[in-house]
């Protein structure tokens, strides 16, 4: 197995140049500099004009919208890094970790009707968890029958063999046990990591110093997925909805590698 003494020390690059692109992926209308994309105020049914059309993505938002279920940044980093990694986390099985109210893993619920099932896992099954339950199962009524609620912490989280993980709510060190349920999985995985604990996190003192602490921290995942036979990948949502826009992904090696 490789150790970082013996890899080469490069940083993945972003997915294109900071910028690069004027319009989000999934509501490819929005331009993808509007401050409003990371407004913390929740979203209100006056809010659905923006969302015009036939659209399973619109009417999604629209429901939403009518609910005033959740804030906009919430919906727009969920959607942006869903876009992003939909194809690479896709399983029968996708594990949302950190659910919070578990936008990620509805996301995978309605539009991928591949997966069969959808686990939510987090410590508390917040009340509006539901309002965004409802607000699928008016537009998609195949998605609630996909989701599974599990309210218990990470640590006593076990995953079936495959499961396809996402982490967008997972602050600090969560983030490194969700990868840790990932890889023991062999399934892939996916994160939006945020609240990076600079002090306790296990990434070398010298990285954190010269690259900052936050790069070498991510630097130090990507070292542990790759070491593991994993495929790397790091892009970035919109820095309008959150300047911790960087997502990494991970695919795990071919069954039998």
């Amino acid at each position: 197995m490789s150790t970082h003494s013996d890899l080469p020390l490069t940083v993945p690059p972003a997915e294109g140049p900071p910028g690069s692109r004027t319009h989000l992926r999934f509501f490819r209308h929005l331009e993808a500099s509007s401050p409003w994309l990371g407004s913390r105020a929740s979203l209100r049914p006056r809010d659905a004009t923006h969302f015009e059309g036939d659209t399973l993505q619109a009417k999604f938002a629209r429901a939403l919208c009518e609910r005033s279920a959740l804030p906009a940044k919430e919906l727009f980093e969920a959607t942006e890094t869903f876009e992003l990694v939909r194809k690479r986390v896709r399983r029968p099985v996708v594990a949302d970790l950190c659910a919070g109210h578990g936008l990620a893993g509805l996301l995978f619920a309605v539009f991928e009707r591949s997966v069969e099932s959808v686990l939510l896992v987090d410590r508390e099954r917040p009340a509006s968890a539901d309002v965004l339950l409802d607000a699928a199962a008016e537009v998609a009524p195949w998605a609630p029958a996909k989701i599974q609620w599990r309210v218990e912490a990470l640590k006593r989280t076990s995953l079936p063999n495959g499961t396809g993980v996402i982490a967008i709510h997972a602050c600090g060190l969560r983030t490194d046990a969700s990868m840790e349920l990932a890889l023991a999985a062999r399934g892939p995985f996916a994160a939006l990591p945020c609240c990076r604990p600079h002090r306790l996190h296990p990434a070398p003192t010298s990285l954190k110093n010269a690259l900052g602490a936050d790069v070498a921290i991510d630097v130090h995942r990507t070292y542990a997925l790759e070491n593991a036979g994993y495929r790397v990948r790091w892009q970035e949502i919109p820095a309008a909805i959150t300047p911790m826009n960087r997502v990494l992904s991970a695919a795990p090696p071919p069954v039998g590698a």
